[in-house]
């Protein structure tokens, strides 16, 4: 059940991190990949990989912040496959000079802030959709959001929280307007995972202990469990889920990392 055998799944931010898991589970359970990223270097890797474990991938250089390179993307996936079938908004990130109390964010950080964590996966999803609408078998949409989303995030995450809530909102729209195409649109929001991305803020045993003290299930999140959750949204398993948020956090519900912010407050 938890298959996808024969889809054609565009994974964006494939290079590294949740992205590269996700392509690669998708590969080990039937899929055809469909990769993007800016790094040249990071997608011959992962062709090499999903290769090695016996899948096949298509690998697109893309700067998801530009409409009309998404737009090529999904061109590309069509020309050689004929379809879409998954698509995974995964790449965003942190924006510098954006990463900081609200009071203190400039205008154009909030900008960058916007356009790579938002509007790059509205550009994603409508080409997707389209894709997808056309054909007329519907498929999966999953956006890679955070477990800041879900709530206020004092300490210098207040703008990367708010995109990200922005697209949880994105997301619950397309699924209602979507859902007459059987198009599924649902989200994952990770907490802290360990990822290239994060490293700065992981760096050495000892954070990572202190950081896993939060997680009831005692341990920081890696990219294959994101990657689990993200099967099963693609598979037939989730036929019947549009609309909705998986949290995959260990068993945080407050935020990522509550007690850095609540140390941030004090020192302020």
């Amino acid at each position: 059940m938890f298959d996808v055998s024969g889809k054609v799944c565009v994974v964006t931010g494939a290079g590294r991190g949740i992205g590269h898991a996700i392509a690669m589970i998708y590969a080990r359970h039937g899929g055809i990949v469909v990769g993007a990223a800016r790094s040249l270097d990071e997608l011959e890797q992962l062709k090499k990989d999903v290769e090695g474990v016996g899948g096949e991938a298509l690998v697109v250089r893309t700067d998801v912040t530009q409409r009309g390179e998404v737009d090529a993307l999904a061109a590309a996936a069509v020309e050689k496959y004929g379809t879409i079938d998954v698509w995974v908004n995964n790449a965003g990130g942190f924006v510098d000079g954006a990463m900081c109390d609200w009071i203190d964010v400039e205008a154009d950080a909030m900008a960058r802030m916007w356009t790579l964590n938002v509007s790059s996966y509205v550009y994603g999803a409508q080409a997707a959709a389209r894709v997808m609408r056309d054909g007329g078998r519907g498929g999966s949409m999953i956006f890679i959001s955070s477990l800041d989303a879900l709530n206020a995030c004092p300490g210098g995450e207040g703008p990367y929280g708010a995109a990200k809530a922005a697209i949880t909102h994105i997301m619950q729209s397309m699924a209602v307007e979507l859902g007459r195409y059987q198009i599924r649109v649902n989200a994952i929001a990770p907490g802290l995972v360990q990822t290239p991305l994060l490293e700065p803020y992981l760096a050495t045993p000892e954070i990572v202990r202190q950081r896993a003290q939060y997680y009831p299930l005692g341990r920081i999140g890696q990219p294959a469990d994101v990657a689990n959750a993200a099967l099963f949204m693609a598979s037939d398993a989730s036929s019947y889920v549009s609309g909705a948020t998986l949290l995959v956090a260990g068993g945080a519900i407050f935020n990522s990392d509550p007690i850095r912010y609540l140390q941030a407050l004090a020192d302020a």
